[in-house]
């Protein structure tokens, strides 16, 4: 009987450790028996730029997918460098996926495997025509982060009141609205940013359909009753800056005929000065402040804050995350 059971064991063994390795290394197709009737809708997120748009066409999505191939495991992704394109697939069943093509890898959500290299640029390539396409829909589940850039300084901005409306994967609607107080009452939220230039563009992250109105308060009035402000010339994205300190308020707004939209304003605070070198700008940044006790830090700190400006001028990333405010050296 021991006979018997020893090379059936071993068999057994023997299986499961082919299978094993099989599943590590051989290549396989995970989303071979994908079906488009599967899915209840679709994104993509391009980084950069940093947008989202809609997939238009399921059919097309998951003939790319099918194709797709995997390797054994590898979470190496996270030490490299380049555009990756994230899909997310809003299912018939309540559930989500995730899909992120950044060659040489493929990574299903959160896990990242070795993928062939032909089909994973294919996905990227089919994300980046749709980023060229207009009548892609660019998917706002928020008010777009607005910038605003004086010579070569960027200078991020506070998000006021908005009413806005984004579609679920379903088809129905979401409508947010928040009331923010004017915030001509807090100095602390609003540092001046000084300046010699006359003018300053707005960079949104997606362009609005159109700019309602631009509006300014002295900044000698902190804290005091909050009339309706003066009105500010702008042609396009460019703005004039009145002599003085101002707060400033930005209205646009955004069609909602593709299920995102709806009006929002911000706020900004700059301080022209004509008395200033021209093409200098100035705004008290937190980043040297701390670092103003080490001799040293502070170079560094004005290094690091001027580069990402031409990165910003181009639409390439959105750096009102990286610090409170940004000076040129």
């Amino acid at each position: 009987m021991k006979k018997i059971r020893t090379p059936a064991i071993l068999f057994l063994f023997l299986s499961i450790l082919c299978f094993v390795l099989c599943r590590l290394f051989l290549p396989r197709k995970p989303f071979r028996k994908l079906d488009p009737a599967q899915i209840l809708s679709a994104t993509v997120t391009l980084t950069p730029p940093d947008k989202t748009l809609l997939i238009p066409d399921l059919t097309e999505l998951v003939t790319y997918l099918n194709d797709t191939v995997i390797y054994r495991q590898d979470d190496s992704y996270t030490e490299y460098c380049g555009q990756g394109v994230l899909f997310t697939l809003f299912m018939q069943d309540g559930t989500q996926q995730k899909i992120m093509a950044y060659n040489p890898f493929l990574v299903i959500d959160g896990v990242g495997y070795r993928t062939k290299y032909g089909p994973c640029q294919a996905l990227n390539a089919y994300a980046n025509r749709l980023l060229r396409d207009d009548q892609t829909v660019v998917v706002l589940n928020e008010p777009p982060v607005l910038n605003v850039i004086s010579g070569e300084t960027c200078l991020p901005t506070v998000q006021g009141s908005y009413a806005w409306q984004r579609q679920n994967p379903d088809g129905t609607f979401t409508e947010t609205q928040n009331d923010c107080a004017h915030l001509s009452d807090d100095e602390e939220f609003l540092l001046p940013f000084e300046t010699a230039e006359t003018t300053a563009t707005l960079r949104f992250a997606q362009e609005p359909d159109e700019i309602l109105n631009v509006r300014c308060w002295n900044d000698a009035h902190w804290s005091g009753p909050v009339s309706d402000g003066e009105a500010v010339d702008f042609a396009g994205n460019r703005i004039t800056l009145k002599p003085g300190g101002y707060i400033y308020e930005v209205t646009a707004r955004w069609d909602t005929e593709n299920g995102y939209g709806g009006a929002a304003s911000w706020f900004f605070h700059i301080l022209y000065r004509d008395d200033l070198p021209d093409g200098i700008c100035r705004k008290p940044v937190f980043l040297r402040q701390l670092l103003n006790p080490f001799p040293f830090l502070p170079l560094f700190a004005d290094l690091c804050v001027s580069l990402p400006v031409k990165a910003a001028r181009a639409g390439l990333f959105s750096p009102a995350f990286l610090f409170a405010g940004f000076r040129n050296v």
